[in-house]
């Protein structure tokens, strides 16, 4: 392969062109060891050095992803380890921990196929994790584990800049996956590319309204057209359950007579039982009844409601300008709880906290609402939200 000379500025890196074969070399005079590969499809930085009669030649990353002072610091700092060490011959024969692909390592990771003790992964969970990997990095899957490295991990993460969250779930995948590698196998395996490896600061949620004014959630919510979403908007409201709560209700999770919901899986795994507000169990007595098993049905017969993300005051969805999330309705849950004259706990047992207090303390705290408490809840809600007090006026609006 040829090596064709050019200034790294900017300009002239995003012209480098592929002139043909594997990959079109260039190097810069100023920046020893240091080319750059111009294939078809990516610009990959290489660090090579000739050190008493062998060649040593290794990938730093691609361009733009990695900067050129980036990529010269560190063809820097491997020469400078050269010099001290010598060459690194890398050791061809068959590694300590047998070669698995990133996809086989995923199956590992969702079926507790490495070990029965292995944290039950749920079905969601499994096909968000597949559908990340497909998406974001679907030539890592047929890649062996072990040749995934920190710097395409760290390439990776920083070229989803303008998508933070995504960036961040995808970095948590990919350390779940190596986690449970590392937690199970006793082979010696210790490679986790995602170590120390930053994704993004989450976004903070602020309300959408003015928490020291009238709370418009019921204004909001009363005007929501579909019927079914306007129910299910009231059952955040009442209840301070989280969306995917919500979701996955069932008929069979509510027992009218004692007025008690059970959540069969919280956000920890554990089943519990709550008491009902007796404006939250007119909810669900007034709420659409299309399904034989889902409370909250959707647009298609056998799915959940779906894009309960923000409506404005006119109870439309939008993406922008809204007065209400679901987030926004256990905020109100935990206030109007606090203005009740609640206790932390008692709060955090209601809204469906996983942890209720600090410390053992906590998993030995059961049933810590009452009806009494729910109702104190819903009086408080409709007390800040305004006139409407009655749920059967809200579910029958136009």
């Amino acid at each position: 392969m040829a090596t064709a000379e050019m200034k790294f500025t900017k300009g002239a890196l995003d012209d480098a062109a592929h002139t043909g074969g594997q990959a079109t070399r260039y190097r810069d005079p100023r920046y020893p060891n240091l080319y750059l590969e111009v294939g078809a499809r990516s610009k990959t930085w290489r660090f090579r050095k000739f050190w008493k009669g062998q060649n040593f030649t290794e990938t730093l990353g691609t361009w733009p992803q990695m900067s050129v002072v980036e990529a010269a610091q560190e063809a820097a700092v491997r020469s400078d380890g050269i010099e001290e060490k010598g060459v690194l011959i890398k050791d061809s024969g068959p590694r300590n921990a047998p070669e698995i692909t990133l996809r086989l390592a995923l199956e590992q990771h969702v079926t507790k196929a490495l070990d029965p003790r292995q944290r039950s992964v749920s079905a969601e969970t499994a096909a968000g994790y597949a559908a990340m990997l497909r998406l974001h990095t679907p030539r890592w899957l047929d890649m062996l584990i072990t040749d995934i490295t920190r710097q395409m991990v760290n390439e990776k993460i920083k070229a989803m800049s303008n998508k933070p969250t995504t960036a961040s779930g995808l970095l948590r995948a990919l350390g779940a996956i190596y986690g449970t590698q590392l937690a199970y196998r006793d082979d010696g395996y210790e490679h986790d590319p995602t170590y120390r490896v930053k994704g993004y600061e989450a976004r903070t949620r602020e309300l959408l309204f003015d928490e020291a004014k009238r709370w418009p959630a019921m204004d909001a919510i009363s005007k929501v057209p579909n019927m079914t979403r306007r129910a299910a908007w009231l059952a955040l409201l009442f209840t301070g359950f989280r969306m995917s709560n919500i979701r996955s209700l069932r008929w069979q999770d509510i027992d009218f007579d004692e007025g008690m919901l059970t959540l069969e899986r919280m956000k920890n795994g554990l089943k519990r039982t709550f008491p009902l507000s007796d404006a939250a169990l007119d909810v669900f007595r007034l709420t659409p009844r299309t399904h034989d098993k889902i409370v909250f049905e959707g647009r298609h017969y056998g799915k959940s409601i779906t894009g309960l993300r923000q409506i404005d005051l006119e109870g439309q969805d939008v993406n922008n300008g809204g007065v209400l999330r679901p987030h926004d309705t256990r905020h109100l849950f935990s206030s109007a709880a606090a203005k009740a004259g609640l206790s932390g706990p008692v709060i955090n047992w209601m809204r469906v906290d996983v942890t209720i207090m600090q410390g053992a303390a906590g998993r030995y705290m059961h049933d810590l609402g009452s009806h009494a408490d729910a109702n104190a809840i819903a009086k408080q809600i409709v007390a800040k939200c305004g006139s409407y007090s009655a749920v059967e006026e809200l579910l029958r609006r136009a």
